[in-house]
């Protein structure tokens, strides 16, 4: 086997490794050696994040930052087979920093646990080449776009529901991710994974497509335009959608009005109930009812006190009726996704209901019982 261009760069060791990679005239020495000198940011190692890393650490990309601030649950463990069950209760970017030394001791990887904020994304967008972006929260998200865009880093983003979900580059310059959606959408439209479900299989292939794009952007080949695949996990499609860029985006266009990264909120509901006004709430001459919209699994983890109906929301539809229309009602649920969803739909219906924002999980919290959190 004869390779094309000067090898001296790379030890023995590397040019084994990679030499599958040394033999595409796409990629050679030269390309592998820029990938050495790569800095990628991964933000969120749940199910885009746990695929991605592993193919940029195989890869040889020369530094990984992993950054997340969540610790291994037993759910996860269903998409994100880069943990095991001796990880739950660890934090996931320490567990993955070391499997990912394990896999490739050529690279440096650097385990942040924090989330991103509007006082650090830009200093660690501009410590690094490309960001890739594995989160399943919509503030960060938008914080993601933002200071990539200000500081002129590359972003690849991921996002998934059911069977089907999203990749998108955006280059430096535009478009960017504000062009599609530029501003939250309301509680009601938006579902994770524990409201509509994911086929443990769907973010492998997501993440590995956004590992993909990421590489290409870093070996400088391929297509340098935004754009969009689109999977459709039920009928095995993959779409291509060229992004434009909007000349009225906030962010991109002709004349932006953000020049700062900030916390973009999901616009809070008409009916929220924060966890320190939940007992305010429990404990009034008519208190509400409670209303718990988790599985019956779920349950056997922790419960809220008090009188309460148990509806779970996979079967709300069916049996909503049994709701009492002369009580107050207090939904909740585990992070406050689904209960927000069945509050839109009671409120349209003109029933009295609240929920509490944030789920049992923040009530756990607030309460001191964080190591009940599944």
């Amino acid at each position: 086997m004869v390779l094309a261009h000067n090898t001296a760069l790379l030890p023995d060791n590397e040019l084994r490794r990679y030499a599958r990679h040394l033999v595409l005239p796409e990629v050679g020495p030269k390309g592998q050696m820029r990938l050495k000198a790569a800095r990628v940011l991964v933000v969120g190692m749940g199910g885009l994040g746990c695929p991605a890393v592993q193919y940029l650490a195989a890869a040889g990309v020369g530094r990984l930052t992993l950054v997340d601030d969540d610790k291994v649950e037993l759910t996860n463990l269903q998409r994100q087979p880069l943990y095991g069950e001796a990880d739950l209760g660890r934090s996931k970017v320490e567990v993955a920093a070391a499997r990912l030394r394990a896999l490739n001791s050529t690279i440096r990887v650097e385990a942040l646990v924090e989330r991103v904020t509007a006082a650090n994304v830009v200093e660690l967008a501009q410590q690094h080449d490309l960001v890739l972006d594995g989160t399943d929260s919509l503030v960060a998200r938008y914080l993601l776009t933002d200071g990539c865009h200000l500081v002129g880093v590359p972003l690849v983003h991921g996002a998934l529901r059911r069977f089907e979900g999203q990749v998108a580059l955006f280059p430096p310059q535009g478009p960017c991710y504000r062009c599609l959606f530029p501003r939250p959408p309301p509680p009601e439209a938006i579902e994770d994974c524990a409201t509509a479900g994911v086929l443990g299989a769907v973010p492998g292939l997501l993440g590995s497509l956004q590992a993909l794009e990421a590489l290409k952007w870093l070996l400088g080949i391929g297509p340098r335009e935004g754009r969009m695949l689109l999977l459709e996990g039920l009928a095995g499609t993959v779409q291509r959608v060229v992004l434009a860029q909007r000349p009225d985006c906030p962010l991109c266009g002709e004349s932006p009005t953000i020049t700062v990264p900030a916390e973009e909120q999901v616009a809070c509901q008409p009916g929220e109930l924060t966890p320190g006004e939940l007992q305010a709430a429990l404990d009034s001459p008519v208190p509400p009812l409670l209303v718990d919209l988790r599985e019956p699994w779920e349950r056997k983890v922790a419960l809220i006190p008090g009188e309460e109906l148990h509806l779970p929301f996979s079967k709300f539809a069916e049996l909503q009726g049994e709701l009492p229309r002369q009580r107050e009602l207090l939904l909740y649920c585990r992070q406050g996704h689904r209960s927000a969803v069945v509050l839109h739909r009671l409120q349209q219906d003109g029933r009295r209901a609240r929920h509490l924002a944030g789920g049992i999980e923040a009530w756990l919290r607030e309460t001191g019982q964080q190591e009940l959190i599944y």
